[in-house]
């Protein structure tokens, strides 16, 4: 079966002007690009009139923490195609699920929980052979690849230790990565903010990123600092790309805390702008970020394993500490606590059932309505009772600031969605490519609409190495949307985080109808490594 998409707006992917097209798909490529209403309508073949539509490419999603998700959940793919995300790459931010070990595996799987939801125990991915194997078993609504986590090869390595690598372990740290870039991991990500990455030298570190130059590959990175600290991160994070060589991709970049609002942004980027190194950055067009609440406490007071740590939060006395290292400034890394108050931060996910009530308020709300002493002890019990395994949603940013980077040539869309939360996720694992279109190309017009295109697209193809995707192109695959700009919307808003988005009249899935009006069709991704 062949099918014809006649006369389309065309947006290819490279951010020109739009073209009006006839775009043939015979099996999983684009056949030919003609000039609208020349293509042949001979023999078996469907068409789809796309007058007065867009068309463009399927939108790459380079910053998801679906590694879970998509082998668990039957209904993955849905929230993703209503937005008309056809690719998505897991791995980000140092937290694979691989590469792990026995020792290790079941603490770091219950470390990462907030973000990639909950992880059974024999979901045991030792590698990316053994990771991308289960995802190839499961039928795939969207495209997937992933990125291996230098934080989970430093926990299969060495667990949560605070203590620098031995010549031996950092050997095999090496060793895992260069089996994850042979075996068809995209790049690297790292968590630098997180445990037990903040940890790790400057050495340590140009060792294991070193082994990104055979592969040609990029590193993408959450950095030590988002908030006071963000131009030293910045600083450190390219003086580690140009030392090791490597490109760069700065993940969700922003500047949180509101004392840096309209400030520090713009330093950050003239660091990025003067540096040697080949770097990127990615952002979502949110001013709310997400991540697990035990990145509130102070790297000082977390212990080596999660247990040591709730035990501490249990104790008055380790309370007492808590309170009294809030309300100090610890260099190189953001106290959101001072930076934008209780009031901003929002439990978003709990993991026992009697803590769900928590969700949807923040921490200062719930603590004058459960009657709970202070922040501080509301926190410790939250945590404690979920085994640190709780979400939050963090209202950080500034909108101009958003913008900023929004306009930035080097920059890209991504939607950092979490997976830890049914009830309350944050909007924008539902809605964040839909709502960049409608309020930046169409609402705000900040962006045309095919450089909005592009930042979803083919720049994102091509700084990650996905290989035939992200344009639409004669031989590429056939990943495409259709759809007026106009009507795309996105639901999911804060008060409401669990809705689809609606506008995607038909989007196309390696050639294969995937998703038509408000209904996904069938299970037409597939599992993407570099050069496939």
């Amino acid at each position: 079966m062949r099918t014809l998409i006649r006369n389309g707006l065309v947006y290819d992917g490279s951010g020109s002007s739009p073209v009006l097209h006839d775009i043939l798909i015979e099996g999983d490529r684009i056949q030919e690009v003609r000039k609208a209403g020349t293509a042949s309508l001979e023999g078996d073949i469907c068409v789809i009139d796309a007058s007065g539509l867009a068309v463009t490419p399927g939108f790459i999603d380079s910053h998801r923490h679906c590694d879970a998700a998509a082998i668990l959940d039957e209904g993955f793919g849905k929230a993703e195609l209503a937005q008309g995300i056809t690719t998505a790459l897991a791995g980000n931010c140092g937290m694979s699920l691989y590469p792990s070990s026995d020792a290790s595996r079941q603490e770091m799987y219950d470390f990462l929980e907030p973000c990639l939801g909950k992880i059974p125990a024999g979901l045991a991915a030792e590698d990316v052979d053994s990771y991308l194997d289960q995802l190839r078993r499961r039928p795939l609504r969207i495209n997937l690849g992933s990125l291996t986590g230098t934080g989970a090869v430093k926990i299969a390595v060495k667990g949560f230790s605070k203590s620098a690598f031995s010549k031996e372990e950092l050997d095999r740290a090496c060793a895992l990565v260069r089996e994850s870039l042979e075996g068809g991991a995209f790049g690297l990500s790292s968590g630098i903010m997180y445990v037990p990455e903040c940890y790790s030298s400057h050495t340590e570190y140009i060792r294991l990123l070193k082994e990104l130059q055979t592969y040609s590959r990029v590193l993408s990175c959450h950095i030590r600092g988002e908030g006071d600290s963000l131009v030293e991160s910045v600083k450190e994070i390219t003086g580690l790309a140009e030392e090791a060589g490597i490109p760069l991709n700065i993940s969700h970049f922003k500047s949180v805390g509101c004392q840096n609002w309209g400030s520090q942004i713009y330093r950050a980027i003239e660091v990025i702008e003067s540096s040697k190194a080949d770097v990127t950055v990615d952002f979502y067009p949110y001013t709310g970020g997400s991540t697990t609440l035990m990145t509130l406490l102070p790297p000082e007071f977390v212990e080596e394993e999660m247990a040591g740590t709730l035990a501490k939060l249990e104790t008055a006395r380790g309370r007492d500490l808590l309170r009294h290292m809030l309300k100090e400034k610890t260099p190189g890394w953001d106290n959101m606590v001072q930076d934008i108050g209780w009031d901003r931060i929002i439990v978003s996910s709990a993991a026992r059932p009697e803590n769900e009530k928590y969700t949807g308020r923040s921490i200062a709300d719930n603590t004058q309505k459960y009657g709970f002493e202070d922040e501080v002890g509301f926190l410790a019990e939250l945590l404690c009772g979920d085994g640190g395994k709780t979400g939050g949603i963090l209202m950080s940013m500034d909108q101009r600031d958003v913008d900023t980077v929004a306009s930035l040539p080097y920059s890209m869309v991504i939607s950092d969605s979490l997976y830890g939360s049914a009830s309350s996720p944050h909007p924008r694992l539902y809605g964040a490519f839909p709502r960049f279109i409608r309020e930046y190309a169409v609402e705000r017009k900040i962006l045309s609409m095919e450089t909005a295109v592009r930042k979803m697209t083919g720049q994102t193809a091509d700084r990650f190495g996905i290989p035939r995707r992200g344009y639409i192109r004669e031989g590429y695959f056939a990943d495409i949307n259709i759809f007026d700009p106009e009507k795309v919307k996105d639901g999911a808003d804060y008060s409401r985080p669990v809705c689809l988005s609606s506008g995607m009249d038909y989007v196309f899935v390696n050639g294969k109808l995937a998703w038509e009006k408000t209904k996904a069709e069938g299970a037409a991704g597939r599992v993407l490594s570099p050069g496939k």
